[in-house]
Parts: C-alpha cells; structure tokens; sequence
C-alpha cells in the first residue's frame, strides 16, 4: 500500500475525501459496455448517470451504474441528484456528449467539483476510445477496463 503525502492527506481532509484516495481507477468491462450502448441508443441526446464503486487499497472499481431521473437533450443532461439513494457507493458520473469533443464544459466542471471523485464522458464514436476521464478538478485522469 502507498503512503499518502502529507499535503494529498490534509487537502482530503479539507475536501472531505480523506476516506478516498485512489491512484488508480479499474471500471468493469461489462460497464463499459453498458456504458456504450446506452451512448449510442441516446444519440443524439445525450445520456447521463452516476458511476457506481469504491476506494479499497488506493484503487477506485467502478462496479456499477445508478440512474436517476432527469431530463435528456441534445444539449445536455440533468440528473436530479437531490434523488440520489443514501448509499456510500456513488462516487462519480457519466454522460455523453452528442458530437467528437470529449472536454467538460463549463457546466460539467461544476457539476464535477460537486458530485464525486471521477467522471467519464464519452464522445461519439462511442467506443473504448472515446472516453475521456477526469477527477473532480476536471483534470484528465487514466482508467483501467477489467
């Protein structure tokens, strides 16, 4: 297991994510399919949801998807997170963006530094390599399919 820098423990603590630190991220195959399909099922809407998982031993395992309602368009996604199960499980999002650009935008960066520790969003073609991932900072991030 990897210690933890003093400065990555005492920003967790401010943030209050001192119980999920991760250095890498492992998202289930079958979710990335899931993921897919749903992608390209929605074009030219986009689709949202939140990323289902936890942090064990420095690796975040995305294991799971949680839908909730909103509202779906072709320019953009709501989730009505209020609506959100109290569970410990939901640890970030997903959605699709209707064209080839897979960067936040303004409204996702917010959305991100709100609701979780990792966001994927993927762009068409809708395929493995269309998915960008980014920490609530909105910073790129790398993942694992398992």
């Amino acid at each position: 297991m990897k210690e933890h820098s003093l400065f990555q423990r005492f920003m967790s603590y401010i943030l209050g994510t001192n119980k999920k630190i991760f250095h890498e991220v492992y998202i289930d195959q079958d979710v990335v399919d899931e993921m897919l399909n749903i992608a390209r099922k929605a074009y030219p809407n986009e689709f949202a949801a939140l990323l289902q998982g936890k942090v064990e031993d420095d690796v975040l395992h995305i294991s799971g998807l949680l839908f909730l309602p909103g509202e779906t368009s072709d320019k953009g996604a709501v989730m009505n997170v209020f609506m959100m199960p109290l569970i410990d499980e939901g640890v970030g999002s997903v959605h699709s963006h209707p064209g080839y650009n897979g960067n936040p935008s303004g409204a996702d960066l917010h959305f991100f530094s709100k609701n979780g520790l990792f966001h994927l969003i993927i762009a068409q073609p809708y395929d493995e390599n269309s998915i960008f991932a980014y920490n609530s900072f909105g910073d790129r991030i790398d993942f694992k399919v398992i």
